[in-house]
């Protein structure tokens, strides 16, 4: 199975060039993901906590956006507490910038200091079973779509920020105007 998970993740890897950009609405990207999981797994939607205001929109292939939300959101599970609202999802809007902030906060013991470096290194892990390409993929896919991925301080447990790339309005054309 581990050996299975590998080849398709350097499948996946493979078709980070392959980027299919549309406009994505946050809030409704996430309450579905949520339902989505909430088949899988009935206790773990109780744990996600999210505040996307409506009609936040962003640019990104859905399908690289599922990859990188599911690994962030599977990586904090894993590592939080059982509690409701154990794992956050926030938006970070700062006047001025011309980037959107989606921050990814657990309550979990945070990412120990001697990993941090290496945090986004392919094959890289900490878990018997994982194969360290979750977060090497979803840094690279979100580099093929215009955005970042960062690691932050712990807050208290792991907190990463996905910052996307504000688009502008498409300029009217000249009938439009009139």
């Amino acid at each position: 199975q581990r050996l299975n998970r590998l080849i398709s993740e350097v499948v996946e890897l493979g078709r980070r060039d392959r980027v299919n950009p549309e406009d994505i609405d946050l809030r409704d990207f996430f309450l579905r993901l949520i339902d989505e999981r909430s088949l899988q797994d009935c206790g773990g939607a109780e744990r996600i906590a999210i505040d996307i205001p409506a009609a936040t929109q962003v640019r990104f292939d859905r399908g690289h956006l599922h990859r990188v939300v599911s690994n962030l959101l599977d990586n904090a599970l894993r590592h939080a507490s059982p509690s409701p609202g154990a794992v956050r999802v926030e938006i970070e809007r700062n006047p001025g910038q011309d980037r959107l902030g989606l921050h990814f906060s657990d309550d979990g013991a945070g990412i120990d200091e001697t990993e941090r470096d290496r945090i986004f290194e392919p094959f890289f892990t900490t878990q018997a079973s994982g194969t360290g390409l979750g977060l090497y993929i979803a840094r690279e896919l979100c580099e093929a779509n215009g955005a970042r991925l960062f690691l932050l301080e712990n807050a208290p447990g792991a907190h990463f920020c996905l910052s996307f790339a504000l688009t502008s309005p498409e300029p009217k054309k000249d009938s439009e105007e009139k």
